[in-house]
C-alpha cells in the first residue's frame, strides 16, 4: 500500500528505539482500516531476528508469534486503546453525569479529538471544543431562580456569571466559605486556561491533555457540589454518630435504621446470570498486556 516517507520514518524510529540489536530489514504497510472515527494503519515489520505487527495511531508493536493475523492484532489494539482512553471517560456515576448530559457529551468529543490530533491546529481545536463544553455548562445550569431579586441575569454564555450564582446558592453561609472561594477560583482559572489553549499557536499534546483534565475536574467538582447540596448531610448512626452506615445498619455498633428500604435485587440477579453464561477463549493470543504497559 502507498505510504509516505514520514510514516515509514516514524515506524523505523520506533523500532530502532525498541531494538538496537535487532534492526529492521523490511517493513510494509499491509492494511488501512477505519474503526469508528479513527483510521488505523497496520504494518508488517521484518527484523533481523523477529517479525512484528505495528499498528497506528497510538503506535505499538505486537509479535507475530503471538498474534497470527492482522485482523486479530487490530481487534486487540483497538480494544487496548479503548481501555486506555477510557481513563478519560466521565469520572462520575450515571446519576451525576445525567445532571449535565450535553456538557459531558462535548467534553467526550474533545477527548476523541485529542486522541487523533497531530498538529498545533488540532490541539487548538481541542481547546475550542472544551470552550464550547464550558459554555454549554453555563446554559445547562442557567436558572432564573439563581438570580437575586432586582439583579440582572448574566448572558446565556456567561460561564463565570452563572457559575458564581450557582456556587453562591450551593455554598451559602459561613460553613461554605472555603468551598465557595475554591469553586469560584476554579471556574475562572479553568476558563482562562481553556481560552489560552484555543489561541496557543504552539500548542502540543500535553497542553491538550492538561486542558481536558482541567475541564473534567471543573465539571466533576461542580457536579459533586451540586449533589452535596441536594442530598444534605451524610447519614450518620443515630446511636454512635459513625458514618459507616450501609444497608440500613451501622457497621460499628449495629444500629438499624427504621426507615431503610431494601433495594430491588432484580438487576443484581440478572448480572450474575449473564456473568455465569459460557464464553469463548481465543488461542490466537499468547501474550498478556494491560493499559499500564503503554504508559
Amino acid at each position: 500500500m502507498k505510504t509516505t516517507k514520514s510514516e515509514r520514518d516514524e515506524v523505523l524510529a520506533y523500532f530502532e528505539h525498541q531494538f538496537e540489536d535487532d534492526p529492521v530489514a523490511h517493513l510494509e504497510k499491509v492494511a488501512v482500516e477505519r474503526v469508528g472515527p479513527n483510521v488505523f494503519d497496520i504494518w508488517d515489520v521484518h527484523c533481523a531476528k523477529s517479525r512484528w505487527w505495528a499498528v497506528a495511531p497510538a503506535l505499538n508493536m505486537y509479535s507475530q508469534d503471538d498474534f497470527k493475523s492482522r485482523d486479530v492484532v487490530l481487534t486487540f489494539h483497538v480494544g487496548m486503546m479503548a481501555r486506555i482512553f477510557s481513563r478519560d471517560e466521565i469520572p462520575l456515576t450515571e446519576t451525576g453525569a445525567s445532571l449535565l448530559p450535553n456538557t459531558w457529551r462535548l467534553w467526550q468529543q474533545a477527548v476523541e479529538g485529542m486522541s487523533t490530533s497531530q498538529e498545533a491546529e488540532d490541539f487548538q481545536a481541542v481547546g475550542v471544543r472544551l470552550r464550547e463544553c464550558m459554555v454549554t455548562f453555563a446554559s445547562e445550569i442557567a436558572d432564573i431562580d439563581l438570580v437575586p431579586a432586582r439583579a440582572e441575569a448574566p448572558k446565556k454564555a456567561d460561564l463565570v456569571g452563572w457559575s458564581e450564582l450557582l456556587v453562591n446558592h450551593l455554598t451559602s453561609g459561613s460553613s461554605g466559605e472555603q468551598l465557595r472561594s475554591y469553586l469560584k477560583k476554579l471556574t475562572r482559572e479553568t476558563w482562562d486556561l481553556v481560552n489560552q489553549l484555543t489561541h496557543a499557536k504552539n500548542a502540543g499534546s500535553y497542553d491538550a491533555e492538561i486542558g481536558v483534565a482541567a475541564v473534567s475536574h471543573f465539571i466533576s467538582t461542580m457536579t459533586a457540589a451540586r449533589m452535596r447540596w441536594s442530598v444534605g448531610p451524610n447519614q450518620r448512626c443515630a446511636t454512635c454518630g459513625s458514618y459507616r452506615v450501609g444497608g440500613g445498619t451501622c457497621v460499628r455498633c449495629g444500629w438499624v435504621d427504621p426507615g431503610y428500604e431494601v433495594p430491588d435485587m432484580r438487576d443484581v440477579i440478572d448480572l450474575a446470570e449473564r456473568l455465569d453464561s459460557p464464553h469463548t477463549l481465543s488461542s490466537d493470543i499468547s501474550t498478556f498486556m494491560s493499559p499500564d504497559d503503554f504508559s
